[in-house]
């Protein structure tokens, strides 16, 4: 079996790369070809690849607008799939537009949706005020994406009930359900380098919160809830690690922490390594994942493989999970939450340890790859 990944750009090293990462490693140790075709990839992901061949097609020109950069990458990976095809069995896209240019070629294809990127891009806040130029391409691009994948894609994965139930309702198309894997035996590691040392957190009460700076990702609910308990907790702090933000949202988390005088409580981290993301783990007293219903699937368990516990929102598409198994907090009153947490650490403790036995239990990268294998072999 030979496999293409397709990918747009590896500008971040987030959960939809590490995702990747993972996947293609695991094809390697089985021993099944595998390539990574994209626009761009950044050197320490193509360090932590295993036997991939990583094929770049760049994009041609440049752009300013919305509509001409997606336009630019989509032609450059529909441009590769016509390229490299026929030297593979299976197209396995990622992430908008991968799918368009893989439903555009001839061979079976097997798409791993995140999320459905396009159908949530075109009701962005963006985009959502104003009928524009740019939210008038997303949508004639999502009845062209509607019409390509009924026709030529059979087989889709997501990675939770939830994620399926919405996929089926936009496709028509019931996906296979696979959970994702966590990085569990690098994340709860306690060796010396992973442990706080003197920084600006010694101290502090450690309010964490994980995702690029947009409004799917939420930030500033957490500013609302650090704003609600910023007396009853003095030492608390928040801080945001991701990289790359939208501009508009910006402006907005800026402005909220002048209003509220903030600025002495939030630590902008920006995109940090896995190394020091793991330390930053450790530092943390709770995290807060107020996410909408758009990925962020992988932070609240790496952290619970640090044994640190969570709250998140009922739109979280894991939500589920952590409430059944009873391992983190699932609410819409992050403020409460945060301050039970901060009045019975031990007990939230506790919770998470049980977190950290179920992640180790059941959400291997090794279980993902092997049931995307049989995913391939259906598709083919």
């Amino acid at each position: 079996m030979r496999v293409l990944v397709i990918y747009p750009k590896f500008y971040v090293y987030g959960g939809g790369e590490v995702l990747v990462v993972r996947l293609c490693n695991y094809l390697s140790r089985r021993g099944i070809q595998n390539s990574i075709l994209t626009t761009d990839m950044m050197p320490e992901i193509r360090a932590d690849l295993a036997g991939t061949e990583v094929i770049i097609e760049k994009t041609r020109g440049t752009a300013t607008s919305v509509r001409g950069r997606y336009q630019l990458e989509l032609n450059a990976l529909a441009e590769g799939v016509k390229k490299h095809q026929n030297d593979f069995d299976i197209l396995n896209p990622h992430n908008f537009p991968s799918e368009i240019a893989a439903a555009s070629g001839v061979k079976p294809v097997a798409w791993m949706c995140n999320e459905p990127e396009l159908y949530l891009l075109k009701d962005h806040p963006n985009f959502r005020s104003i009928l524009s130029l740019d939210r008038l391409y997303l949508l004639l691009l999502f009845l062209r994406e509607k019409s390509l994948v009924n026709k030529h894609i059979r087989h889709a994965v997501v990675s939770d009930e939830y994620n399926a139930a919405r996929f089926h309702s936009i496709y028509g198309i019931r996906p296979h359900i696979i959970n994702y894997g966590i990085d569990y035996d690098f994340f709860s590691v306690s060796d010396a380098a992973s442990q706080p040392h003197g920084d600006d957190l010694t101290g502090k009460f450690v309010i964490l919160h994980v995702g690029m700076l947009t409004p799917f990702k939420n930030q500033m609910e957490s500013l609302k809830a650090l704003n609600e308990v910023k007396k009853q907790i003095p030492e608390s702090v928040l801080v945001f690690a991701g990289g790359g933000y939208d501009e508009a949202y910006k402006q907005q988390i800026d402005a909220y922490i002048r209003e509220h005088e903030l600025s002495d409580r939030v630590v902008f981290k920006g995109h940090i390594n896995r190394n020091k993301l793991r330390s930053l783990y450790r530092k943390t007293d709770v995290m807060i994942h107020p996410v909408k219903a758009q990925g962020g699937w992988l932070s609240p368990f790496e952290l619970l493989s640090a044994g640190r516990p969570i709250i998140v929102s009922r739109e979280l598409t894991a939500s589920y999970i952590i409430e059944k198994e009873k391992i983190g907090i699932v609410t819409e009153d992050y403020a409460r939450a945060i301050a039970d947490v901060y009045a019975d650490k031990e007990g939230y403790r506790r919770m998470a340890a049980r977190g950290r036995e179920y992640v180790k239990e059941h959400l291997s990268w090794d279980s993902f790859g092997e049931k995307m294998v049989q995913v391939y072999k259906a598709a083919i």
